[in-house]
């Protein structure tokens, strides 16, 4: 049976459990949970019997997005430079991704397809796989996604040798286009005011001139 604990880093609670790679070696594989013990040590529980089930082996061959950004996370994110702002967006825009269904998807099998129409579902909405809308997300978050993939898959690729490519590099953002009109305002509005033709423009200008000379006259 698989050894496991839980642990609190920060505000947050990690599983931790041991399983063996291909060498026959036991080696400690360790996971974000949730800032609940009760509901972390659940999710080790679960990992532990999946564990067991399907006899896992920590092999490249068997690893899973979901397992790559949780790597990426504690080996590079962490210890990295970033300040604590941004490191808290990247942790939470990971959770998001693993919720996705290519989070379940096994790292060698993704491409940059899968990846491409990942992103353009973010960035148009579409349908869940629960049958529920996602709307679009926002350029910021659009920007977080991007990043979190693109570190994580050149992380895959050095060090950690999983695979042999950055299947995210060949990824481009299908950005709506922002249409604007001439004359249209800062905010992208046109403005619906009347116009007039240059026949009425000439009569205005002659009113105004007789208007002006009135004035004066009346001002001697």
């Amino acid at each position: 049976m698989a050894k496991g604990s839980v642990r609190k880093k920060g505000k947050k609670w990690y599983y931790r459990f041991y399983v063996e790679d291909e060498s026959g070696k036991m080696v400690q594989r360790e996971f974000a949970g949730t800032e609940s013990k009760s509901e972390t040590e659940s999710l080790l529980r679960k990992a532990m019997e999946d564990y067991e089930a399907k006899k896992f082996v920590a092999k490249p061959e068997n690893t899973i997005v979901g397992m790559l950004l949780d790597m990426w996370v504690e080996e590079e994110l962490k210890p990295g430079n970033l300040s604590n702002g941004t490191v808290m967006a990247y942790m939470g825009t990971v959770n998001r991704i693993k919720k996705y269904p290519i989070g379940d998807r096994k790292l060698k099998t993704v491409t940059a397809e899968h990846l491409q129409a990942f992103m353009d579902f973010l960035t148009f909405g579409g349908q869940n796989p629960d049958g529920t809308t996602a709307k679009a997300l926002s350029k910021g978050y659009l920007r977080l996604f991007s990043a979190v993939l693109q570190g994580a898959f050149r992380f895959a690729v050095f060090p950690k040798k999983l695979i042999s490519f950055n299947p995210m590099q060949y990824v481009v953002w299908r950005g709506k286009k922002e249409e604007y009109e001439l004359f249209a305002d800062e905010d992208g509005e046109v403005d619906n005011a009347p116009t007039i033709d240059h026949h009425q423009f000439l009569m205005l200008e002659d009113f105004l001139k007789r208007k002006t000379i009135l004035h004066c006259s009346r001002c001697r």
